[in-house]
C-alpha cells in the first residue's frame, strides 16, 4: 500500500479459482468520515505483456513530450 491525503493505492498478485493469475491494481479515495471509494483494475497473467508495452510506450512518449493528455 502506498499513497497519501486519503488517496491509497494497493498492488496485489492474486490467484483466481481456476488458478490463473491475475494482478489487481486497486485505488482507495476517502470521501468522507470512515468511507471510502474503490476502484479497481484487473489483469490476468496472460495480458501482462501487452499492459507492460503498453504502459510502456504511453510513459516513453509523455516522458519525451510526445504525449497529450486525455
Amino acid at each position: 500500500m502506498f499513497g497519501e491525503n486519503g488517496r491509497y493505492y494497493f498492488i496485489d498478485l492474486n490467484v483466481a479459482k481456476n488458478n490463473s493469475r491475475y494482478l489487481a491494481i486497486s485505488r482507495s479515495d476517502a470521501t468522507g468520515e470512515n468511507a471510502y471509494r474503490r476502484s479497481r483494475l484487473i489483469l490476468f497473467e496472460e495480458d501482462f505483456g501487452f499492459f507492460i508495452e503498453a504502459l510502456s510506450m504511453v510513459m516513453g512518449r509523455y516522458t519525451h513530450g510526445e504525449g497529450q493528455p486525455a
